[in-house]
C-alpha cells in the first residue's frame, strides 16, 4: 500500500452513532480529510458536523441530498453507515459509484453481497465498475472477529481441517441500540414475534460463515444458523435500559458450515446484558493448531470504526468493483 503524499478526501454518509464515530475517528487522521457528511434526519441536516460530535466546527455541513453532495465534493471514499440489508442501500451505493466514489460501508450483509443477494450483489458491481468505484463491506463482526481474523490467522498453518469461533459480549457495556437489537428487557413472546421479522438480533451470521468458507477453502455445502433468547437469571441494569428477571438479556447465536454431517465452521456468538467473561476465541483444528484469544472482548463499537477508518486507504488502492474482505489487502492502523 503506497504512502499518501496528500490526504484522501473523505465523506461520511450515514450519521447514526457508529457513521459519527468512524467520522470522528477519521477527523482525528493526519491522512484522511473528512470534507462532506450525508444525513436524511431533518435535524441533523444543515448543521455543522462538528456539533453532531460535540467538537469545534468543521466546516462541514450535513446535506441530504447525497449525489449533489458527491458530485459536487469528489472525494476520494465514503464511509457508508445507513443499514443492514442490501436491498436498502443499492441505490445510495449506485450514487457512489456514478460519481467515481469508493466506498467503505458497515452493512453487514454487504460482507459478502452475493450469499443472500446475489442479482443486487451483481447489479452493484456492475455500477461501482463502469463508475471506476471499489465498494467494500466491514465491520467487525461480521467483517473481522469470528471471521477475517480466523483467515488471517491460517497464514501459519499447512492445513485447515475446520474452524471454531467464539464472541461473548456484554452488552450491557454497549450502546442502547445494540441492547435494543439483542431484545434486551423483551418478554420472551415479544423476542420471538421481533426474530419472526428477519430484521432482529445479530445480522452477518451466515456471511460470516461464508468468508470463513472462502477464505480457508473449506467445502461447505450447507450454512445454517440458530438464534435463542438468553432468559436473564436475575435483575440488570444498564445506563440505557433495566432487564428484570425472566425478561430476554440478548441473544445466542450459532452459524454452521457444514458438509453433509460433518460441521466444518461453527461460529458461536453469545451477546447479552450481563454476559459472563467477555472474550473472543479462535480456534483452528489445524497443522499447527491455532488458537487466539482476545480477554475481555474486542470492543464492538470503537472496533466496527475503526475497522471502516483502517479499510479506506486499501480500498482506494483496490481495482474497481464490489468487493470482499479478501480482495483487499488487510487493514492496519491508519495514521
Amino acid at each position: 500500500m503506497p504512502l499518501m503524499s496528500t490526504p484522501l478526501r473523505i465523506v461520511s454518509y450515514g450519521l447514526g452513532p457508529i457513521g459519527l464515530a468512524a467520522a470522528r475517528l477519521a477527523a482525528s487522521k493526519t491522512s484522511l480529510q473528512v470534507v462532506g457528511a450525508i444525513d436524511v434526519d431533518p435535524d441533523k441536516v444543515g448543521h455543522d458536523l462538528g456539533e453532531l460530535l460535540e467538537t469545534v466546527s468543521m466546516g462541514v455541513v450535513v446535506e441530504a441530498d447525497a449525489e449533489a453532495a458527491l458530485q459536487r465534493l469528489k472525494p476520494d471514499a465514503v464511509i457508508h453507515c445507513t443499514s443492514s440489508f442490501i436491498p436498502a442501500i443499492v441505490e445510495q451505493l449506485e450514487i457512489a459509484a456514478r460519481c467515481g466514489v469508493d466506498v467503505v460501508s458497515s452493512s453487514e450483509e454487504l460482507l459478502v453481497p452475493d450469499l443472500q443477494h446475489a442479482e443486487l450483489a451483481a447489479r452493484i458491481d456492475a455500477a461501482a465498475k463502469a463508475g471506476g468505484a471499489t465498494v467494500l463491506g466491514t465491520g467487525v463482526n461480521p467483517g473481522f472477529a469470528m471471521d477475517l481474523m480466523a483467515v488471517i490467522a491460517s497464514a501459519v498453518t499447512f492445513d485447515v481441517r475446520s474452524c471454531k469461533c467464539t464472541r461473548v459480549v456484554d452488552a450491557s457495556t454497549r450502546r442502547l441500540p445494540l441492547q435494543q437489537k439483542v431484545g434486551a428487557g423483551l418478554s420472551e413472546s415479544e423476542f420471538k414475534k421481533q426474530l419472526a421479522t428477519g430484521r432482529f438480533g445479530h445480522i452477518g451470521m451466515r456471511e460470516s460463515v461464508a468468508l470463513v468458507a472462502r477464505g480457508l477453502g473449506l467445502k461447505v455445502e450447507t450454512i445454517e444458523q440458530t438464534v435463542e433468547p438468553v432468559i436473564a437469571a436475575e435483575d440488570h441494569k444498564t445506563p440505557f435500559l433495566t432487564v428484570k428477571e425472566g425478561q430476554v438479556a440478548g441473544i445466542r447465536n450459532h452459524g454452521f458450515g457444514r458438509s453433509g454431517q460433518q460441521t466444518l465452521i461453527h461460529l458461536d456468538l453469545a451477546m447479552y446484558v450481563g454476559a459472563p467473561e467477555p472474550r473472543d476465541e479462535i480456534v483452528l483444528d489445524s497443522t499447527p493448531p491455532v488458537h487466539l484469544a482476545f480477554p475481555g472482548g474486542i470492543a464492538g463499537d470503537e472496533a466496527t470504526a475503526a475497522m471502516l477508518v483502517n479499510n479506506i486507504p486499501g480500498v482506494v488502492a483496490a481495482p474497481p468493483g464490489l468487493v470482499s474482505p479478501l480482495e483487499v489487502a488487510p487493514p492496519r492502523l491508519v495514521r
